[in-house]
């Protein structure tokens, strides 16, 4: 499955105007397999289908890369089965990650993954948000926190991610284009959590768009 699932991932992502490396489809090929190994122990996705994977979990977490920064301090809040943090840190090398969740057995699951892929500069990390945002040591330290699969509070804008964010840090949260909360929380600025715009994007084969927005620390 490895090489199939490799060159299917090559062939989305060269579609979608990706550049990556075999090597680099090689690791997320088996961040795929790991997951389907363990999902039935863990419910860590309900889509198993190779195409709706690789389109669906990896090109949704890839696409908006190029509207990120490729290096820093990064946090990847809620990350269950690790996206978009360990696709983001294969395809730019040069993030040192940080994949915060709640669920002891899913931050078990990232560690086996991040060792099996031999990633450099990840660590899985147990807790909750607001215990992490609160730890001296996390704050104004990350230039990138990201939200992919959490619903989007105020609170998250204000009192988590600003406190650990540093000036010129980024908060990206992923929805869809007409979601609910697009417009009510999204086109604000928050003191001093500046709304750089909501970018869409297209995945193959799905009419509505996606979106990821973002604030800046200033």
């Amino acid at each position: 499955m490895d090489n199939e699932f490799a060159d299917l991932i090559l062939k989305f992502t060269d579609k979608a105007g990706i550049a990556l490396t075999g090597e680099q489809a090689h690791l997320l090929s088996l961040h795929i397999q790991l997951m389907l190994q363990w999902n039935t122990r863990l419910n860590l996705t309900r889509i198993t289908g190779r195409e709706e994977i690789a389109v669906k979990h990896l090109l949704d977490s890839i696409l908006p890369a190029k509207f990120l920064p490729s290096s820093g301090n990064a946090l990847d809040v809620g990350t269950g089965a690790g996206f978009p943090g360990i696709p983001l840190k294969i395809v730019y090398p040069g993030l040192e990650m940080v994949l915060l969740d709640s669920s002891r057995k899913k931050v078990s699951f990232l560690a086996t993954v991040a060792a099996a892929l031999g990633l450099k500069k990840i660590r899985a990390v147990h807790g909750r948000w607001q215990d992490f945002s609160g730890v001296g040591e996390h704050l104004a330290k990350f230039q990138l926190i990201t939200m992919r699969a959490l619903k989007l509070e105020p609170e998250h804008i204000t009192s988590l991610a600003s406190p650990v964010l540093a000036p010129g840090g980024f908060l990206a949260w992923w929805g869809s284009s007409g979601e609910g909360g697009r417009g009510k929380l999204t086109d604000k600025t928050y003191s001093d959590m500046v709304f750089q715009g909501g970018f869409n994007y297209l995945l193959p084969g799905i009419q509505q768009e996606r979106s990821v927005c973002i604030w800046k620390k200033t």
